[in-house]
Order: structure tokens, then C-alpha cells, then sequence
């Protein structure tokens, strides 16, 4: 494919072809963007959809486009169109719906979310509602990917499924793979081990069978039955929902374990028997108090801890959740830092952006403990984004808070860069291989400023000298057999 706009990255008030003014990122993962967008053609506002990877095949990014031609349902995020641009740029067109993930509802429940049966019941009912809809259509469909992240959770807690990336029809040859571990955790067991699902539709109604009793778990007890995606696989031994919330009723219970068996033909065989199941055991648990609590939450361990602890696992998106609760509650400061590192290792650089510009003005006043540092990392999300007037701003903060050092002389050589000022660059860069010897990414950098330059002899020169300290790296590799064919070595 001739992708003209390799290095074209989605940005506020930029267009994406004739088609889209991008506004707002709603959502930026590892695998691509949300973006409410401006349609060019007629105003409308919608939500867009933009892969990260557009060098896979359009069967592989099409999410959803069994949807295209069906009547919309309340309970489902309408899909409007998808394609390429300039036969480019991959888009998925949907309808934009202001909300919050149940994910993120679920992770602020002090703030009182979902803490009554009633309301946690009225918001499941609806994402029964929509798999439901999706299995009677007259090619029916299993969405396949289940948990609290896929589902809107909006105004009056009007609730719409998404994300129909790992959805399938019967016996579909080819599924898209599984891109999210977390995702394991609410699979059916014969379904945990896979990257992708075939089956035919009763195969694959009762995988989402089991993933509707991991949510309803969840919900009931504030927890997951297991921990691992090796527990779910062989179905390790879990609390029933009951030992953990003595409030739960036997029913309702029962609704919970019929869905999580093993053995799929133990489960409940089709979604309308689960909602007539679910509507029966909820009536009976209303009963003991629609407004009671579902469950007494234990203390939360220190904040800073849970976030290290997440940091530690990998977890970023959890630990950027975890500290921008805190945040929230206290203002501390030192939560804001962590968030935001949280955010920088995920690489959700336009996410990272958003929470920088809201707290501005707190973090230009002289209270951060560790400023230095916070500016550093804004400086570097803002390179990677290609803002460099921002970048440029941060990186004078961080000079009037602290000596010049070799890390902030390597963030202006990178400015310069932008600023195709090579020679400026360069300069800037001897001084930090001077002053911290043998770091790989300096030295590649001088090997780029100087072809940059057209100084072939000194791109050379560096090139020699990293091999012989980084004799491994596949990289410098590639580069030199490249140098041999221009001639250059």
C-alpha cells in the first residue's frame, strides 16, 4: 500500500481527508484513536474511529460492519460508515454518545456508582438487551468481547454496547485476533486460550453467555472471579458471589454460577432464558431493598501504593486510574505526577495532553515536589505529539527550576530537530555525549543529525563507533548494511 501520510498523526482542528475535522480525542489507546469529528459534508457530529496501524487489511480493521445495514437499537453505538481515505487512513463512522465507560464508573464507586441493586440492575438489563438484539438479527451475531470497557454507561444511565472488534458471525473463517489480555478475564474457558473465535452460533451465544455471568459477578461483588487468564483457562475454583456479598440473593446467585459453568451446555442456552432467569432472581432481591447497598467496600489501601503496585504490573491505564481518583479527592499533586507518568507509558500521548492543559495553572505553580522531572516528561509527550511551541514552553520551565543537565540539552537538541536546525542540534548533542558517554540513543541521534546535514563522513564516523559498544543492535545493523550498498563504508 502507498500510505502518503505515514507520518500524519491525528491532531485538534486537523482534517482527515475531505471527510473529518477532528475535535476532541475521546480515547487513545495502543491500537488507535477515538475522535469526535465534525462530518465535512453535512455538520454532523460524530464519533471516529482511526487505527493506529493502517498497513492491515481493510477485513482486519472493519469492526463492526455487520452493522452497517441494520436497524439501530437503543442499547447498541450505531455504526454510520467505514473506509479508507486517499486510500490511507482507515475510519469507522458511529455515532458520538457523551459517557463514560462502566469501566471507569466502576473504579469511582466512593463517588456512590452503582451501589444499589437497582440501578446496577436497570444498567445490565440494557446490556442484555443489546446482545440479545444482536443474536436475533436475521444473520445473528456474537459481539465476543464482553466487560465493562465496551460498555457506555451515558445521561440517565442510558447504556450502548461498542467495540465490535472481536465480534463473529457463525462459522466465520476469519476473526479478528484478540489484541487485549484483560479481555481473557471475562472469556468463557474454552474460548480464554484462542486468537480468534469460530464456531457456530450456539458455540458462540454461549461464550457470550459466560462473559454476561463474569460482568454480572463483578457487579454484585465488586471483584473478578479470577485473576489470571491461566485461572480462567482451566477454570480454577472461584468464591461464589455469596461469600463475598452475604446480601445477594440465592437466585440471583444461581443466575451468576448457571452462566459461568464450564461446560457450555450447563449454561444457559440462549439470552432470552438468561433475561427471564435474571428478571425473576431481581425481583426477589428488590424485594430485601431496591436502595440498599450492594456491598460495603473494604478500606482502600494507600493510593501511592496501589499505583506503584500497577506500575509495577504493567498496568498503566489502572495506575493512571487510580491516581487521577486521588487527584481528584486530595488535589495532592504528587498524584497528578502519577498519573500522568501513568499515561506516558501507556502511550496515550492525546489523553496525557488533555489532563496537562486542564491542570495548567497547577502545574506552573511552585508547589511540585519533583518539578524537574514533571517537566521533563511533558517536554518528551509533547516532542512525540509534534508540538513544538509546547514543547519549547515546557522545556523553559524546566530550565528555571533546575541547572541545564544532559537530559534537558538532549530535549532541546530534539526541538532543533523539529526545527531543522542540524548544525544547532548537533552541537547540542556532542556536549551530551561528552558529558554521559556510550547512551545508544545519543549516538543514534548524531548519526541522523549528521545525514540530515549531508555530513556522510561523520554519520560514518558515529556509525563505527556505536557498533563497536552496541555490536547487537539489529539497528545500527540495518544501517550499516544500508551505508555499504550507498557506498559510504
Amino acid at each position: 500500500m502507498n500510505v502518503k501520510s505515514a507520518h500524519f498523526l491525528p491532531g485538534t482542528n486537523k482534517r482527515l481527508g475531505d471527510k473529518y475535522l477532528l475535535l476532541e480525542c475521546l480515547g487513545d489507546g495502543s491500537h488507535g484513536w477515538v475522535w469526535r469529528s465534525e462530518r465535512l459534508n453535512d455538520g454532523q457530529i460524530v464519533a471516529v474511529k482511526i487505527p493506529k496501524d493502517i498497513t492491515r487489511e481493510d477485513r482486519q480493521l472493519a469492526e463492526g460492519k455487520e452493522l452497517l445495514q441494520v436497524e439501530p437499537h437503543d442499547n447498541i453505538v450505531q455504526i454510520f460508515d467505514m473506509g479508507r481515505i486517499d486510500n490511507e487512513w482507515f475510519y469507522i463512522e458511529m455515532e458520538y454518545f457523551p459517557s463514560q465507560t462502566l469501566a471507569q464508573k466502576l473504579d469511582d464507586r466512593q463517588r456512590n456508582f452503582g451501589q444499589t441493586y437497582e440501578r446496577l440492575f436497570r444498567i445490565y438489563r440494557q446490556v442484555l438487551c443489546a446482545v440479545q438484539y444482536l443474536s436475533e438479527l436475521p444473520v445473528p451475531i456474537s459481539h465476543g468481547d464482553i466487560k465493562p470497557h465496551n460498555i457506555l454507561v451515558g445521561e440517565r444511565d442510558l447504556v450502548k454496547l461498542t467495540d465490535f472488534g472481536s465480534s463473529a458471525l457463525p462459522e466465520e473463517i476469519y476473526v479478528r485476533t484478540r489484541e487485549n489480555g484483560g479481555t481473557v478475564l471475562y472469556s468463557a474457558p474454552e474460548f480464554s486460550n484462542v486468537d480468534s473465535r469460530k464456531g457456530s452460533l450456539e458455540e458462540l451465544l454461549l461464550g457470550d453467555v459466560y462473559s454476561l455471568g463474569v460482568l454480572l459477578y463483578q457487579l454484585l461483588t465488586g471483584k473478578l472471579p479470577h485473576d489470571t487468564p491461566a485461572q480462567v483457562q482451566r477454570h480454577a475454583p472461584f468464591k461464589r458471589p455469596t461469600e463475598i456479598n452475604s446480601s445477594i440473593h440465592a437466585d440471583l446467585e444461581q443466575v451468576v454460577l448457571t452462566c459461568m459453568q464450564k461446560r457450555p451446555e450447563e449454561r444457559f442456552s440462549t439470552i432470552s432464558a438468561l433475561m427471564s432467569a435474571f428478571d425473576a432472581a431481581t425481583q426477589k432481591q428488590l424485594k430485601i431493598g431496591a436502595t440498599a447497598p450492594v456491598f460495603q467496600a473494604k478500606p482502600d489501601q494507600d493510593w501511592s501504593s496501589a499505583v506503584l503496585e500497577a506500575m509495577a504490573e504493567q498496568s498503566y491505564k489502572k495506575a493512571a486510574q487510580l491516581a487521577s481518583q486521588e487527584y481528584s479527592r486530595s488535589k495532592d499533586l504528587q498524584a497528578l505526577h502519577q498519573q500522568l507518568i501513568a499515561l506516558y507509558r501507556d502511550n496515550r500521548l492525546f489523553d496525557f495532553e488533555k489532563v496537562v492543559e486542564n491542570n495548567r495553572s497547577c502545574l506552573l505553580e511552585e508547589k511540585l515536589t519533583q518539578s524537574a522531572e514533571l517537566y521533563e516528561l511533558i517536554v518528551k509527550a509533547n516532542l512525540q505529539l509534534r508540538n513544538i511551541n509546547q514543547a519549547q514552553f515546557w522545556l523553559l520551565q524546566r530550565k528555571q527550576v533546575g541547572d541545564e543537565n544532559s537530559a534537558t540539552m538532549y530535549l532541546e537538541s530534539s526541538i532543533l530537530g523539529l526545527e531543522a536546525k542540524y548544525p544547532e542540534a548537533r552541537a547540542l548533542l556532542e556536549k551530551v555525549n561528552q558529558a554521559t558517554p556510550r547512551k545508544l540513543h545519543v549516538l543514534t541521534q548524531l548519526i541522523q543529525v549528521c545525514e540530515q546535514m549531508r555530513d556522510y563522513s561523520g554519520a560514518v564516523g558515529y556509525l563505527k563507533a556505536t557498533l563497536r559498544m552496541f555490536p547487537d543492535c539489529a539497528q545500527l545493523a540495518d544501517k550499516k548494511k544500508l551505508y555499504s550498498n550507498l557506498g559510504l563504508l
